[in-house]
């Protein structure tokens, strides 16, 4: 199941380039989220840095994407593409503490991606 929601992450850019999809997108960085926190509750880190690799590949997905179709204002969809950048930053440091083993550190990093995600359901979803 890792393995197939990888692969979906890695080859389907192209195709998650659409609003239909956003909801799978979505569905994928939750799972990755969720082995984020599954390796942190069981010290594995290879859950970890896996589900951190979901991440990266489900943000990516943004890049194509054009955020104009799910978003009304021009403001929100410059705060949305800030969030995508801070996200990739965030996930970039969390992978690198976790590399380095300092489990402390990535919490924090952990806390940060969420805080991320947070931010642009606030505003897609008008929280």
């Amino acid at each position: 199941m890792k393995k197939v929601i990888l692969a979906l992450a890695l080859t389907s850019a192209a195709t998650f380039a659409s609003d239909t999809t956003i909801d799978a997108t979505m569905q994928l960085m939750k799972q990755g989220m969720e082995q984020v926190q599954t390796g942190f509750m069981y010290n594995s880190k290879e859950d970890i840095k896996k589900g951190i690799e979901t991440l990266e590949n489900s943000n990516a997905i943004f890049k194509n994407v054009d955020v104009a179709k799910f978003i009304a204002h021009n403001n929100k969809i410059q705060a949305t593409k800030n969030i995508n950048k801070n996200l990739e930053a965030n996930l970039k440091s969390l992978k690198e503490a976790v590399t380095a083993g300092k489990y402390a550190d990535a919490t924090k990093y952990y806390g940060d991606v969420t805080n991320d995600c947070v931010s642009c359901h606030t505003i897609v979803r008008g929280w």
